[in-house]
């Protein structure tokens, strides 16, 4: 018996030839910038993190879904957390190194570091998720069929692909 199911994310207006400013630095700075004040990179308008650790389903304004597409599509946050994780252990590092050297606390350092690399997955939590979203709108553009799709079946958490 057949299921049916939604059309692939990115299918459409991305299945033809990428349009230049689709790619562009500006397009790539504005998804980044939403992102990182923590509204809905494709809109701008909606919130999508609901607390700390748990994002809204939905953006609040377009509707896009903030798991597009794949039941492990957090990956790609995971990735980002452990990026800016350890960027903020080397940056807190080679700063107090340089500030003070030569005469550097290293029992302090030692101690420091291991709390800040211990605390900080936490701390970025909100922006890994929202920054791999904005990626991914990036990678693959949301399209008119996609948001349509969300429309009709809002009570799916999960946006299938098709059958291969």
């Amino acid at each position: 018996m057949k299921e049916l199911r939604g059309p692939q994310v990115g299918q459409g207006r991305s299945a033809r030839r990428k349009d230049p400013e689709e790619l562009g630095l500006g397009r790539a700075l504005k998804l980044y910038g939403r992102a990182f004040i923590l509204r809905c990179p494709h809109c701008g308008r909606g919130r999508v993190v609901q607390s700390w650790f748990r994002m809204h389903p939905r953006c609040s304004a377009c509707g896009i879904r903030t798991e597009r597409g794949e039941e492990d599509f957090f990956l790609g946050s995971m990735m980002f957390n452990i990026i800016l994780s350890e960027g903020l252990f080397v940056a807190f590092v080679i700063g107090l190194i340089v500030i003070r050297w030569p005469a550097v606390p290293w029992d302090f350092l030692e101690t420091w570091a291991i709390l800040l690399m211990v605390a900080a997955p936490f701390l970025v939590f909100p922006w890994t998720k929202t920054l791999w979203l904005a990626s991914d709108i990036l990678i693959r553009p949301v399209t008119e069929e996609e948001l349509r799709w969300y429309e009709e079946n809002q009570d799916r958490t999960i946006r299938p692909f098709e059958e291969r």
